[in-house]
C-alpha cells in the first residue's frame, strides 16, 4: 500500500525521482494519466490492469461515462523507471498538474498522485479544515 507524502524536484530535464519506498512497490514499469484533480495519478502497471478491467465495466452508454474513458485513456503514457530511479512526465500531463519545479508525491493506497507542491499544500488545507464534515458524508462499507 503506497502511504505518505514525499516533496521533490523536478529536475532541468522535466524528471522526477521517485521515492525509493514507492519504487519497490511500483516497478519500472508505469503508467501515468491525468488525476481527477489538478495531478497526475501514477499506477503500476499491474495497478494499471486492475483499472482497466473496472474501466470496461462501465456504461458506454452514458454520457458521463464516455467523457470520462476517453480523457482518462485518452492521456495515459506508457511511462518506464531508468536507472536512477527518474521518470521523465510527458508535457501535457505536467500542463495539467501545473507542474512547474517543486512537487509532492502522494501514495493513495494502489497508486501515486503528483501534484504540484503549492496547489497540494492549499488542497490540503481545505480537506482538513472541512474533515469533520466530510466525513460524515463518507459511506463506510463493511
Amino acid at each position: 500500500m503506497m502511504i505518505g507524502t514525499y516533496e521533490h524536484r523536478l529536475d532541468s530535464k522535466g524528471r522526477l525521482v521517485l521515492p525509493s519506498k514507492f519504487r519497490q512497490e511500483m516497478g519500472e514499469q508505469l503508467v501515468a494519466s491525468v488525476g481527477v484533480e489538478r495531478c497526475i495519478s501514477l499506477y503500476s502497471k499491474d495497478e494499471w490492469e486492475k483499472l482497466l478491467e473496472k474501466l470496461q465495466k462501465m456504461p458506454f452508454s452514458q454520457s458521463n461515462a464516455r467523457d470520462f474513458l476517453r480523457v482518462f485513456l485518452a492521456t495515459a503514457h506508457e511511462i518506464t523507471l531508468d536507472s536512477a530511479g527518474r521518470i521523465l512526465l510527458p508535457q501535457m500531463l505536467k500542463s495539467h498538474a501545473y507542474l512547474e519545479t517543486d512537487v509532492s508525491i502522494i501514495g493513495v493506497g494502489d497508486h501515486l498522485e503528483i501534484w504540484d507542491r503549492e496547489t497540494w499544500n492549499k488542497y490540503r488545507q481545505d480537506i482538513l479544515s472541512n474533515l469533520s464534515t466530510i466525513v460524515e458524508g463518507v459511506e463506510w462499507k463493511q
